[in-house]
C-alpha cells in the first residue's frame, strides 16, 4: 500500500490531501487559534473525522496524543533526542518510529516493521510531501496520523516560502534504514 499525503500550507495552518493507492481516501485540517497544534483527519467519503492529533505541553520530549473516532488514544512520544527514537502504544500494539539519516522514516508494530515514510526533498508553493509504503493490513489511519505528528514537530516552523529544500537528518540515528524491507501484500 502507498499513502500520498499532501500538505498546503495557508497563512496560518495547513490543508492535507491524502490518497491511498492514488485514490483520494483522506483529507486533514489544522485548527486554528490553538495554543498548541490540532490536526483533524477527516474521511473522503463519509467526511467524518477519523483520527484526532493533537500536541501536548511538555518540558523535555514532544508528546502528541492521537484519537481515533472510537475515542481509543496513543500518546506519542520521543524516547531521545540523541537517537531520535518515538513510541506509542495503540490497540494493545507498540509502535516504535525511528527516523534515519535523511528524510526516511521506518515504523515498526510489536518490533516488526509495517512501514516507512519518506519527506519530499524539495516542494513548490505548497508544504510538506510525504509517501508511506506500508503492509496492505496496516492500519492506514494510525499511520497517517503519526506522519502528521512527526510532520507538526519535525517541520513545524519550516517550509514558509515559495522553494523549500530538505536535506534531512544529518547526524544520530537510532537504527539504519533496511533497504531490504518490502511491505507484505494482501492476496
Amino acid at each position: 500500500m502507498i499513502i500520498d499525503i499532501n500538505q498546503h500550507k495557508i497563512s496560518i495552518g495547513s490543508k492535507y490531501d491524502i490518497y491511498v493507492d492514488r485514490e483520494k481516501k483522506y483529507f486533514g485540517d489544522q485548527k486554528i487559534f490553538r495554543l498548541f497544534a490540532e490536526i483533524h483527519l477527516s474521511s473522503e467519503e463519509t467526511k467524518q473525522q477519523v483520527f484526532m492529533v493533537k500536541k501536548k505541553f511538555f518540558f523535555i520530549y514532544p508528546t502528541y496524543v492521537l484519537t481515533d473516532a472510537r475515542g481509543r488514544e496513543a500518546k506519542l512520544e520521543m524516547k531521545s533526542y540523541w537517537k531520535t527514537h518515538y513510541q506509542c502504544t495503540y490497540n494493545q500494539k507498540v509502535y516504535d518510529i525511528y527516523p534515519h539519516r535523511g528524510r526516511k522514516c521506518s515504523v515498526f508494530e510489536n518490533g516488526k516493521q509495517v512501514a516507512w515514510w519518506d519527506k519530499a526533498s524539495v516542494s513548490w508553493f505548497n508544504g510538506d510531501n510525504y509517501q508511506i509504503t506500508a503492509n496492505d493490513d496496516a492500519d492506514q489511519q494510525f499511520l497517517i496520523a503519526c506522519c502528521l505528528a512527526y510532520d507538526n514537530y519535525t517541520y513545524k516552523s519550516q517550509d514558509k516560502g515559495l522553494f523549500n529544500y530538505d536535506i534531512g537528518n544529518l547526524i544520530f540515528q537510532n537504527r539504519s534504514f533496511d533497504k531490504t524491507w518490502t511491505p507484505k501484500q494482501s492476496i
